[in-house]
């Protein structure tokens, strides 16, 4: 993925996150992805599938195309 990219959308997962009042653990948890993943996730660290982008988007309650509308 684009590093540009991949820190846009690891920005917005951290936002989105702190908006609906989820710690890290609470995303883990609502999304099935491990808490020391969500932290990679948000510091663009790892890359994502499009299967962890479908949980998180999940978790928040939100669309795929939702959540990518950024």
């Amino acid at each position: 993925m684009d590093k540009v990219l991949l820190q846009n959308l690891s920005r917005r997962i951290k936002e989105l996150r702190k908006q609906k009042g989820f710690s890290q653990d609470d995303l883990s948890f609502h999304s099935n992805i491990a808490r020391s993943t969500i932290g990679n996730i948000e510091t663009a660290k790892n890359d994502l599938t499009f299967t962890k982008l479908y949980k998180i988007s999940q978790a928040f309650e939100m669309s795929l195309s939702e959540f990518l509308n950024f």
